[in-house]
């Protein structure tokens, strides 16, 4: 049985020597051991061979259940078949052919996955990788769907975790063209951790990493004599945790240790080896801290490319208003921005009522907010909703009619761009932000609608600044690409969108978020909302950037303001997530190499759009040019 977790549970699986014998009862045993599945030989020792010359380390499939073999047995591919070091191109073909055999034979098996072997350090791995990559475009690896908790099959390669693993996956996976079924597994060694640094943790923890190959001697002993993983082993692991990574635990060849007495490395059988590692490895899983309620509300949009709303263009549905309703934190501080303006005008000896203008105001969250901020101020306001959308002006209408501190309220059903306000407002509210601050078209709505604030009025909010840093996220941007096939025959790129993604795989290898796109309301001059921005970011470490990603943060009033900038994120808001802006190609940098974006914020007369390209390490071309693939509908 997995063991338990919030929310998802952990999978732990052994290595099986060559089976012989009842593999059915050595399944029973193994799971008698409280392991969920075993990791087994493909070949027999010294049968690797093509098509029916290989012999099989199992009798034949009939030894078990199809059910059995797809869920408790992976396959491990023979080591020798790398062709990268074989003596002549002959001999590489060979290797090429066995291979691709044990790996039809994994499929015809249903296995759900197959450790693929390390690549050959000297040799760098291309004619394997090249092999690999034909078997994934074949269709080599059978395609099927996730069961629930796992990972969709596939390839998976054993790499090291520490030293030069990264360097190794990444030269692989690039030449395999950034398949998204391709997976790596790291090999944790005896004494490997040395190598590891935080960086290498944080790195591993932005790729598509499924399994944690754990042997007995990458354990070291504590001061009771218990097996432990060294600190960054274990750091690695909790990381990986959370990432539904699956642990597989491996004795010493044959199963037995040669040690006698150290409970470090076990003794006697297998299961006097890796039993007490079993143990280990549930206590650090179950060790994890419960989730919050934030964390639990955005487990099911992780790393879920979402297209970021359009409600200029589009009307939101009453779930999408309700969702959005439920934030703990964004109308109470919206609550706090409209009684500090309040408290001010009333100190400044100014005479209520004041007019507030809600604008945009949906189901009426912010028009509730602004009433129980002028409770508190015990002052009287007279306050318009205005909403574009039908749907949500007939929740107003309703509110209007049932709640009685609702009196004071005007709802207004039109576009704030056109309506025609009957006075001069005091303060105009929206919460028309998107997670890239102006990317649901704030800055045009405020600035068409500012005609109607008094000239000493005041808006909320009434700043707010995005901003952008270069993120390593293999899986979302392999995502980004297998939409709509990459490019549609009209010529749109998912390459060219940018994307609302709660972001969990990912690595940041450089210094922290740089300030992009500031606006300020009231804008009286209506200064152009067009925008231009350079941004250089240093590379902390080796890593593959894959693009961008986009946050805000914004001040409401006074000491009143929300973000979810990564500096200044306001604790417990779930109401946006970050955006993604992926690169047409991965840009691989070394440390110390600089990355230099170029971004544009556009318009015309239907729309607005964002266009970005690089021009370090090496220029790139515009990406969305005139807003061909992501345009913002200004109507």
């Amino acid at each position: 049985m997995p063991i338990r977790g919030d929310p998802d549970p952990l999978y732990i699986g052994r290595t099986l020597d060559t089976p012989s014998g009842d593999l059915k009862d050595a399944l029973r045993r193994v799971t008698a051991e409280r392991f969920d599945f075993i990791a087994i030989p493909l070949a027999a020792p010294g049968g690797q061979g093509r098509g029916a010359e290989m012999q099989p380390s199992v009798d034949s499939d009939l030894v078990l259940d199809s059910s059995v073999w797809h869920t408790s047995v992976i396959g491990a591919a023979s080591e020798s078949l790398v062709p990268d070091t074989a003596q002549n191109p002959a001999e590489a073909a060979a290797r090429c052919a066995a291979l691709e055999t044990e790996l039809r034979w994994a499929g015809h098996l249903a296995l759900r996955a197959v450790l693929l072997p390390p690549p050959a350090a000297a040799s760098g791995g291309l004619s394997y990788a090249r092999a690999v990559s034909e078997f994934l475009r074949a269709g080599v690896f059978p395609e099927a769907s996730a069961e629930d908790g796992v990972a969709p099959p596939g390839p998976a390669l054993r790499v090291p975790a520490g030293k030069g693993g990264w360097a190794e996956w990444n030269r692989f996976r690039t030449i395999c063209g950034h398949h998204q079924r391709l997976w790596a597994a790291l090999e944790f060694t005896e004494g490997g951790s040395a190598d590891l640094t935080e960086r290498d943790v944080d790195r591993w923890a932005g790729e598509p990493v499924r399994f944690a190959i754990v042997p007995a001697a990458a354990f070291v002993a504590n001061k009771q004599g218990f097996p432990v993983l060294p600190k960054l082993y274990k750091a690695l692991l909790l990381r990986l945790f959370r990432h539904q990574v699956q642990v597989i635990l491996s004795a010493p060849q044959g199963g037995v240790c040669q040690e006698s007495a150290d409970s470090a490395t076990g003794e006697g059988s297998s299961t006097d080896v890796l039993g007490p590692r079993l143990q280990y490895v549930a206590r650090l899983f179950q060790s994890l801290p419960e989730l919050n309620s934030v964390e639990r509300f955005s487990q099911s949009h992780l790393d879920c490319l979402q297209a970021p709303l359009q409600p200029l263009q589009d009307n939101l549905e009453s779930e999408t208003y309700e969702l959005f309703e439920t934030d703990p934190v964004k109308y109470a501080q919206y609550e706090e921005a409209v009684l500090a303006f309040l408290r001010e005008r009333l100190s400044a000896g100014r005479a209520p009522p004041f007019a507030v203008m809600v604008l945009g105001a949906g189901r009426g969250p912010l028009v509730a907010a602004a009433l129980r901020a002028a409770a508190r101020a015990e002052t009287p306001v007279s306050v318009w909703a205005v909403e574009k959308n039908p749907n949500a002006v007939h929740t107003l209408r309703h509110r209007r009619r049932k709640e009685a501190a609702w009196s004071c309220v005007e709802v207004v059903a039109g576009d704030m761009r056109s309506w025609q306000a009957p006075r001069k407002a005091d303060v105009i509210i929206s919460e028309l932000l998107g997670s890239f601050g102006d990317n649901e078209l704030s800055p045009e709505c405020l600035d068409g609608a500012q005609r109607f604030l008094a000239e000493d009025g005041v808006c909320i909010p009434q700043n707010y600044t995005s901003s952008l840093q270069p993120i390593s996220a293999a899986a979302l941007w392999a995502d980004a690409r297998g939409r709509n096939g990459g490019v549609e025959a009209s010529g749109e790129s998912s390459l060219d969108m940018g994307y609302v993604v709660q972001l969990h795989r990912a690595f940041y290898p450089t210094s922290g978020p740089k300030d992009c796109f500031t606006f300020k309301h009231p804008n009286w001059a209506l200064e152009s909302n067009d925008r231009y921005g350079e941004f250089s970011f240093e590379a902390e470490t080796d890593a593959l950037v894959h693009g961008f990603a986009g946050y805000f943060d914004c001040e409401l009033y006074g000491s009143a303001r929300i973000s979810i900038h990564p500096s200044t994120a306001s604790e417990g808001m779930f109401s946006w997530f970050p955006m993604f802006f992926p690169l047409q190609t991965p840009v691989f940098l070394r440390r110390g190499d600089a990355i230099r974006l170029h971004m544009w914020r556009l318009h015309d007369e239907k729309k607005a759009w964002y266009e970005w390209a690089l021009s370090e390490p090496m220029a790139t071309p515009i990406q969305n040019p005139g807003g061909k693939s992501y345009p913002i509908g200004l109507f």
